[in-house]
Parts: C-alpha cells; structure tokens; sequence
C-alpha cells in the first residue's frame, strides 16, 4: 500500500510540472449544478479544430474573400476600433468571422477600460498562399493549414500597446488575464509565441463547445 501511495505521489508531481503556459482550467457545469475542473493543455490542432468548427473551407487565395463577405462568413475590420489599431498587415488581411470580430472588440474594450490603453492587433485572416509565404520567413508560421485560414483567429502582441512598442510587463500581464479569461469560458484558445511576440487567439464556436462539454 505504502508503494502505491508513492507511486501515485510521483506521477502527480511529474503530470502537475509538464503544465506549462498554454495549459488551461475549463470550468463545466455538471447536471448538478457543481463545477468540474478539467486541464489540458491547448496545442495548435486545437486551435485548427476550433477554426474549421465554422464550417467554413479554408480560404486558398484573397481573392476567395470576397465570396465569404457576400455568404456573410466573413466581415471586415476596421484598422482602428474601441481599445485596439491594427498594425500594417504584409501577410494577412483585416477580415474575420462575425464571432471573432464580436470577440477582439470585447477582448479591446475590456483592456481599454481597466489600463486606459489601446492593443496591437498583428495578423489576421491568412489565405493559404500567403501562409506558405509567411512561412520562409517566419519558422514559427504554422505548416499546412492554419486557424487563421478560417478567418477565427488572430494575434495579438505583449510587446505593442497604444500602437507603439513599449515593453510592459503590466500591461502584458493584464491582456493574458484577460485571455486567460475568456479561455476559462470556453469561449476561446490561446497560446502565447515567444518568437513573435504575440498571443495567437482562436475563437471557438459555442456549437463545438457544447460537444465537448455533455
């Protein structure tokens, strides 16, 4: 018995310190109406999950953008909006689906009114194409299909606040609480890019959710 206990103590320290930054506590309501927490830690697949949850193919060329803003699968952002610019984009372009945009307005707001401050939103909706491209030149750019293909995600930099580079660690802090946040609720993945600098945020589909949680 006192073996076992052992036993049992190691792999809880072992599992509890592989935990990393990118790991998230999900709170579900039971039939109850208790809480059961659930961690796990998000990875990419994830995200790419969440993103093609929408039912929305892949967009392979900018130029299939426009068939999506007609569908209503798409719509544009505007480079400056409540508590968030939009830096000058080389590789993606300032579309979203309505709940990612309903979400970086909310994620912007939010940051806006507790630090007086605005965020930098880095990348956004990428078509295929334009990911391959990214990729020579930025390691850290997703092989094969990405989230941002699906017009649900999109970055945002710790290192860029009121559209200027400022390191922050206050500010930097408060915008992962925020996501932190949000993840909790379901509502989205993230997971924080050394490389780049940035958040990469993937809004999740309250339809897929759902599944996940019954």
């Amino acid at each position: 018995m006192k073996k076992l206990i052992a036993l049992s103590c190691l792999f809880g320290g072992i599992f509890g310190s592989a935990q990393s930054q990118e790991s998230y506590t999900l709170a579900e309501n039971t039939a109850k109406s208790s809480f059961s927490i659930v961690t796990k830690k998000v990875t990419y697949d994830d995200h790419l999950m969440a993103a093609q949850s929408f039912n929305m193919s892949a967009i392979e060329s900018f130029n299939d953008i426009d068939g999506y803003v007609i569908l209503k699968k798409l719509v544009a952002i505007p480079e400056e909006g409540n508590g968030y610019t939009i830096e000058k984009l080389t590789h993606s372009k300032a579309f979203l689906n309505p709940r990612a945009k309903t979400i970086l307005e909310k994620i912007a707001n939010k940051f806006l009114e507790e630090n007086s401050a605005t965020i930098t939103v880095t990348s956004l909706t990428r078509s295929e194409e334009s990911q391959a491209s990214l990729r020579r030149v930025n390691s850290n750019a997703a092989k094969g299909e990405s989230s941002h293909n699906y017009g649900a995600s999109f970055d945002l930099s710790y290192t860029k606040f009121n559209n200027k580079y400022s390191y922050s660690k206050t500010h930097r802090d408060n915008l992962e609480e925020i996501l932190k946040q949000l993840q909790e609720d379901g509502k989205i993945y993230y997971i924080k890019e050394y490389k780049q600098h940035c958040f990469h945020v993937t809004v999740r589909n309250p339809e897929q959710f759902k599944s996940t949680t019954m």
